[in-house]
């Protein structure tokens, strides 16, 4: 387990990778959305259920090896071979995985049939619409086909079968002739171990997959493995289950280098890392074995395509550029390997297999070839994989990008690790955000956020937590207590429009081109109090003359009907400030509508968002219980769901093209799960809303249908 890539395996003129794992036949069923408990479903229209497709880690992993190891334009001879060990069931479906191997030059000479058990199948119910995927699999051979190898299953009959136990000399015998070893963890752990040891003992380098079964991991199969992959979930996972070392050392300089590589993928996850958690993970496993591992982002390191098979090409690819390094390497000295630059070599090569398979759906079908993989690493040098923006593409499943309100970030200070101290300023507040997942932008307040630094320090900060600005609020000093755009003082009413056109100059420096504008002062407390029409024009030139002055700035209206510092608004509500739109009259003029607002208000949250239509130019997510006009700032549909869900389905329906931002009140919470939370209630939520069906909700709404649209919310939540 202590080799290195200059040193792995023996001189093999012909190399050969040997993976062993599962093989399942797969059965894919389109349906609309997922049953509820005891609900039967019947799959899409006009289409039918995907039968027998091959797949299984170990089924996917062999042939993408060996698609990747050939190029149909390759003039000299073969020197990478791939061969699989697993067990076939005694069905049907085990000639179709059979020939599935064979047909893609996977050698299969290992494997064996189990007499009686059927081969592993996996029932994959997917929501194209959403890209949702639930499966059930039954592991059939791939778990109970073992017996010779000493795994003991109390209603195996092939235990009755097994004159003799395989001997480690004759595990030796069956790869002592491979060049590396790929395992998963979709086939008993003692085989895996079996394997691990005798490969480490032969010095043939070991990769394993922790995907698959969640399991303990023996600490002796750790230190078997040169490369362990796990994803960032399984990560976590994994390293809970081991004992923390208090001596462990942070390391900055290489937290700096894992940070320099995350920034560099960051446009294509969309949310940044917390690298001392990862580093911290991964130490773990070390200190109890493991040697190499390399983290891999699961979901969130699709490029907004299929997920299907991407990891699956990603672990080939590194296996198959790892061999071919060695093939370039061997006969060198140690010293004049670059370890470092091979296995950022490997990494790229794997992480472009892994792009190239979300184009298409199925995992073996996915598969892309070596010429694939050569061709859109070549197109720009190995920098031209493809990343997605944040915020989405036409093809992602999810199209907005989310923020949350950065003050919030100075709740559950208890909870802010030692990494992250101090968190008394903006900046810091911005690195606690930089570690929620998901999270993709940032809304700055001024001029409250700009006290102690500028926006270019500010924009600087941003880059280097992977983050961008979404928008900039206005939050006026308390000096402008009886009014901000309608102080009754000329001086104070034309400061307060200066500091609103400033806030105009800080998102140009900062890359965002939103200004909302939410004053806590512009109203009155009591009858009598102001003229209110006098009020409502000096608001309506203020705007005007900002809009003037910034036509490439989209300006809003964050309206509010009471708090505390107001008891009335001068634009109290939504069709008040529809009003005031028209009375602006400019094209770069539109509102912002907070969910808390709205229900202050007394308003259906979807009714207001199609009224406004595309006017909307922003939405600020929460939820409250509306008691004596307080503003609660709750989780996202934790209150209202039907009304979230509405909400959802109304800025579908306007096509809204702004981003989403979380104004809540966490106080108590963990703010940085609270954000999470939010993210995916939305998902689900924008969701739902799309598997609604348009012909039944035409039929509810022609025939004001209540019962009917009170069962049909009660379905889509119940897929929430």
């Amino acid at each position: 387990g202590d080799n290195n890539v200059g040193q792995l395996s023996s001189q093999k003129t012909i190399r050969s990778i040997l993976v062993a794992g599962s093989l399942n036949a797969d059965t894919f069923l389109p349906i609309s959305r997922f049953p509820s408990s005891g609900e039967n479903l019947t799959l899409l229209p006009n289409t039918h259920p995907l039968v027998d497709v091959p797949g299984g880690k170990g089924c996917n992993q062999a042939i993408a090896c060996a698609k990747l190891s050939s190029s149909t334009q390759q003039i000299q001879p073969e020197t990478l071979r791939v061969a699989f060990l697993g067990q076939f069931g005694n069905d049907a479906a085990s000639q179709i995985l059979e020939s599935a191997l064979t047909t893609n030059n996977v050698d299969i000479k290992l494997c064996a049939k189990s007499q009686h058990h059927p081969s592993g199948r996996g029932y994959v119910m997917i929501v194209p619409d959403s890209g949702e995927v639930s499966a059930v699999i039954s592991p059939g051979s791939n778990f109970y086909g073992w017996s010779k190898w000493g795994v003991k299953n109390p209603t195996d009959n092939d235990q009755q079968h097994a004159d003799e136990l395989l001997t480690d000399e004759e595990i030796t015998h069956m790869i002592s002739s491979h060049s590396l070893l790929q395992l998963q963890c979709e086939i008993p752990d003692l085989v895996n171990k079996r394997l691990a040891s005798v490969a480490n003992k032969l010095q043939i380098p070991v990769i394993l997959d922790v995907g698959g079964e969640d399991r303990h991991m023996d600490p002796e199969l750790l230190k078997c493995c040169d490369y362990l992959i796990p994803n960032e979930t399984e990560l976590e996972r994994l390293a809970g289950r081991y004992p923390d070392d208090e001596r462990q050392q942070e390391d900055d300089k290489i937290e700096t280098t894992v940070q320099q590589a995350i920034d560099e993928i960051q446009p294509l996850i969309g949310r940044s890392l917390h690298v001392p958690t990862l580093l911290q993970h991964a130490r773990r496993l070390q200190q109890n074995g493991a040697n190499h591992i390399l983290i891999t982002l699961g979901s969130h390191g699709g490029a907004g395509g299929r997920e299907t098979g991407a990891g699956d090409c990603y672990r080939a690819g590194f296996a198959v550029a790892l061999l071919q390094k060695q093939q370039e390497q061997f006969g060198r000295s140690k010293d004049a390997v670059d370890e470092d630059e091979i296995m950022l070599h490997c990494m790229k090569f794997g992480s472009a297999a892994g792009a190239l398979s979300v184009t298409k759906a199925g995992a073996v079908p996915s598969i892309p070839t070596l010429d694939d993989v050569k061709a859109l690493l070549n197109a720009n040098g190995e920098a031209a994989i493809k990343c997605i923006p944040r915020g989405g593409s036409d093809d992602d499943a999810f199209p907005f990008m989310f923020g949350s309100r950065i003050n919030s970030m100075k709740d559950r200070l208890d909870l802010v690790s030692n990494s992250l101290l101090p968190m008394n300023s903006p900046r810091d507040w911005l690195r606690r955000q930089a570690t929620i997942r998901g999270l993709g932008c940032v809304d700055f307040n001024y001029p409250q956020h700009f006290h102690d630094w500028n926006a270019e320090e500010a924009k600087q900060a941003l880059d280097k937590a992977n983050l961008v600005a979404g928008a900039v609020c206005l939050r006026y000093p308390s000096k402008f207590a009886r009014g901000a755009m309608n102080h009754p003082n000329p001086k104070l009413r034309r400061e307060a429009i200066e500091i609103t056109k400033q806030a105009a100059e800080v998102a140009k420096t900062l890359g965002c081109n939103e200004v909302v504008v939410w004053s806590a002062y512009d109203g009155y407390d009591y009858p009598f109090q102001v003229n209110y029409k006098e009020k409502w024009n000096q608001i309506v030139e203020a705007f005007q003359e900002c809009c003037d002055a910034y036509p490439e700035i989209k300006w809003s209206l964050e309206f509010k009907p009471t708090d505390e510092n107001t008891r009335f608004f001068t634009v109290p509500s939504t069709g008040a400030a529809m009003l005031l739109l028209k009375d602006i009259d400019r094209a770069n003029m539109g509102l912002t509508l907070d969910m808390g607002h709205m229900l202050m208000s007394g308003e259906n949250p979807g009714q207001s968002i199609q009224m406004v239509g595309d006017k909307l130019f922003g939405i600020q997510l929460n939820d409250g219980y509306t008691r004596l006009a307080a503003e609660d700032g709750m989780m996202f549909g934790s209150i209202h769901p039907s009304l979230a869900l509405e909400a959802m389905y109304q800025l579908r329906q306007i096509d809204f093209k702004g981003h989403l931002y979380f104004d809540t009140f966490p106080q108590r919470t963990d703010p940085v799960k609270e954000a999470e939370y939010n993210i995916r209630r939305v998902k689900e939520f924008w969701r739902a809303a799309g598997r609604m069906s348009r012909t039944e909700l035409e039929r509810i709404a022609s025939e004001h249908d209540a019962i009917g649209a009170l069962e049909l919310v009660n379905q889509s939540l119940r897929d929430c």
